[in-house]
C-alpha cells in the first residue's frame, strides 16, 4: 500500500471513529427522518461518492433525490463494512452512514473509494457493490 493510501485511510478511518455514537446516533435519526430533497450543494457531494463508486459519467446522469441518497447511504456502508472485513477501516457498531454523514465526510469517502478502487484487494469492495446497487440507484434516480 502505498503512503499517499495509507494517510488517507488513516484520514478517513479518523473521520470514521471521530462519530461518536450520540452523533452517529443524531445522523441515523436525522437520515431517517428528513425526506426532504437534497440541497444543490448536497447533490453534488452526493455525485461526487457516488461517481467515485459507479464514475462520474453515470453520477452526473443521475437526480440525486432522497432516495438515490438513501441507496448510496446502504451502498457506502456496505463497501465500509467490507472493508472493514479486510481490517482496513474500523467503523462504530451498528453504524450506516445516513445522508447527514455523506455530506460532512463526503470528501473522504469520494477520496477513500478513488484510492481503494486502485487496490485490486479493496477494489472488490467498491466493484460488488457498485454492480449490487446499480440497479436501485438508477431506478431511484427515475422515481421508481
Amino acid at each position: 500500500m502505498t503512503a499517499a493510501c495509507a494517510a488517507l485511510v488513516a484520514v478517513t478511518a479518523g473521520s470514521a471513529s471521530a462519530v461518536s455514537t450520540e452523533s452517529a446516533a443524531r445522523v441515523s435519526v436525522e437520515a431517517t427522518t428528513a425526506s426532504a430533497a437534497p440541497t444543490p450543494e448536497e447533490q453534488e457531494q452526493l455525485r461526487a461518492i457516488a461517481g467515485a463508486i459507479w464514475g462520474d459519467s453515470l453520477a452526473a446522469g443521475w437526480d440525486m433525490n432522497s432516495d438515490v441518497a438513501d441507496i448510496l447511504s446502504t451502498a457506502t456502508g456496505e463497501i465500509l463494512k467490507c472493508s472493514e472485513a479486510f481490517a482496513l477501516v474500523p467503523r462504530p457498531a451498528g453504524f450506516i452512514p445516513g445522508m447527514g454523514y455523506l455530506v460532512n465526510y463526503w470528501k473522504n469517502l469520494r477520496d477513500y473509494f478513488l484510492v481503494v478502487s486502485q487496490d485490486r484487494t479493496y477494489r472488490a469492495c467498491v466493484s460488488a457493490t457498485a454492480l449490487n446497487y446499480r440497479s436501485a440507484i438508477e431506478m431511484a434516480s427515475m422515481g421508481i
